[in-house]
């Protein structure tokens, strides 16, 4: 199926195009390579929204991981996010150092999402996206195959990208969360964080106590579903919330 037959299907103006035809057209950019389990993910670096996500993974850990905002501690986006290359995920999970990525990582192990390598793309209106194909087979036939077809693989998540990005703005394609993550207290707080400031004196700046300051730090931190009060303010940075 070609991308053009795509385009009746993609419903009112203005709405997302369906997931149905998002995947038969990445698919159709893959090649021989979809066969393989794939992700495509999306999302703009600064600003607070649902990711875009097409895949073949498992339905049961796709809807898990779409609820639970996995991707805020997904080891795979994390390396993704500061790389420029092509990466196997070997190399991201040495540079893991959280327990909830390494639990996530564990946990879509068990869906035979284990071991992959993911491509990389960072578009001139700042959003990131990735494509990532995951190997059910030999390993070392899958790194050769990869290794041997890398321009190929890239060229189809720019080519795939390049046209997603075609058919709507970024807001339409990007649904803006209903709930900030973040209530203006708790940001005032983290802000004095990033800057240095002990609980204590984050609390005499605040008027609140240093008892209520470690309060919010642990609403942060959940809310960005990271483990300390140093990833929270790596977090929200990356998320453009400081």
């Amino acid at each position: 199926m070609d991308s053009q037959s795509n385009h009746s299907d993609f419903g009112v103006s203005g709405l997302p195009p369906s997931n149905v035809c998002l995947q038969s057209e990445l698919e159709n950019q893959l090649g021989m390579f979809q066969e393989l389990s794939y992700a495509y993910f999306a999302v703009p670096r600064n600003r607070v929204v649902a990711p875009l996500i097409v895949s073949n993974y498992p339905s049961p850990w796709l809807n898990t991981y779409k609820q639970a905002r996995s991707h805020l501690i997904d080891p795979i986006i994390h390396y993704g996010l500061k790389s420029c290359a092509p990466f196997s995920w070997s190399a991201a999970l040495q540079a893991v150092s959280c327990d909830q990525s390494r639990e996530l990582f564990r946990r879509s192990s068990e869906h035979r999402i284990c071991s992959g390598t993911t491509f990389v793309l960072h578009d001139p209106c700042g959003v990131f996206s990735s494509l990532s194909l995951c190997n059910g087979g030999q390993q070392a036939d899958f790194d050769r195959l990869l290794a041997d077809r890398q321009g190929q693989i890239q060229m189809a998540l720019i080519h795939f990208h390049s046209w997603l990005m075609s058919l709507r703005t970024v807001d339409e394609l990007f649904s803006t969360l209903a709930n900030g993550p973040l209530s203006a207290r708790e940001m005032a707080v983290l802000k004095w964080v990033k800057m240095g400031k002990s609980y204590r004196e984050t609390g005499l700046i605040c008027a609140i106590s240093e008892r209520t300051v470690k309060f919010h730090m642990s609403n942060i931190a959940a809310k960005l579903q990271v483990c300390n009060a140093k990833q929270a303010v790596y977090e929200a940075q990356r998320q453009g919330l400081l």
